[in-house]
């Protein structure tokens, strides 16, 4: 019930106020507390006392979430707390906002699922539902057109890697480095075992592409599809840890704390690629 009386809460209209963060609207009192902690968490997961415990690489969330996903570029959060509670394929499960956050956690972190009650995850759904206030639950989601990136990744070849390849020396490597490392506390790495692991969302290259597309280079996203599926390509044929769904899970993890259906799960850069036909050594 807290939850979902906080997520309720945070989408009703509220009077405006101004905030060191620049966040604009928010409730007074304890809701607005929490509103501003999700964002600061979001915006500062290697750093935030709370946070940080249950993050496994150096990425923070809006590594991702570009402008604490307050924007319309691909990995956005507006319009999804109006989303939940929704199925998920993945889990074969049905899914709160919280849920769906610490699996995040435990994919791009590559970290420990939180409890869903716990602050971290109650503050950073009080943001999320913050960013949708006034929307209605279950609104109308955008339609989406076919995915140009599919039937790229069923023919893709050694030639597109290379592509890739000459696309992140000229566009990527200046912030994320030749080696994929990034820079320490400015720009994430993109692969090795600081970055999102094999069972994240952005390990798909099919997803990677879209992002990478709507988002980078950042502050000028001017990249072709062709040019933003290459790079994705090359960025997700390069090592990074395993997704072990049982490392990731708190031990003795009963349903109240992770309800989905799947409790058992491995992926891995070679098996993403094999599911379409790929393989790590042939592309490269």
């Amino acid at each position: 019930m807290l939850r979902r009386s906080l997520v309720a809460a945070a989408m009703l209209p509220t009077p405006a106020l101004a905030l060191a963060a620049g966040l604009q609207g928010l409730p007074g009192g304890p809701l607005g507390e929490a509103v501003q902690r999700g964002y600061e968490m979001i915006t500062h997961t290697q750093t935030d006392p709370q946070v940080k415990a249950y993050v496994g690489n150096a990425l923070n969330c809006a590594s991702c979430h570009t402008d604490a996903g307050n924007n319309h570029n691909p990995g956005n959060f507006l319009l999804t707390a109006t989303k939940f509670p929704g199925y998920s394929k993945r889990e074969n499960t049905v899914l709160t906002l919280e849920d769906r956050i610490d699996n995040c956690f435990m994919r791009s972190m590559n970290g420990m699922r939180p409890n869903p009650d716990s602050p971290v995850t109650v503050d950073m759904a009080a943001y999320i539902a913050w960013l949708d206030r006034g929307k209605p639950l279950y609104g109308a989601t955008p339609a989406k057109g076919a995915s140009p990136y599919a039937p790229m990744l069923a023919s893709a070849s050694h030639a597109d890697f290379i592509a890739g390849k000459k696309v992140y020396a000229a566009n990527c490597a200046a912030c994320h480095q030749a080696s994929g490392g990034g820079i320490p506390g400015t720009f994430p790495p993109l692969w090795g075992k600081e970055s999102y692991n094999a069972g994240a969302g952005l390990a798909n290259v099919v997803k990677l592409a879209t992002w990478v597309k709507g988002n980078m280079p950042l502050g000028n996203a001017h990249l072709s599809e062709k040019e933003a599926f290459e790079v994705a390509l090359y960025v997700d044929t390069h090592p990074r840890p395993d997704f072990v769904l049982s490392q990731h899970l708190p031990a003795g993890i009963g349903p109240d704390g992770y309800n989905a259906k799947v409790r058992a799960e491995t992926d891995t850069v070679e098996g993403n690629l094999r599911k379409v036909g790929l393989s790590v050594d042939a592309l490269r």
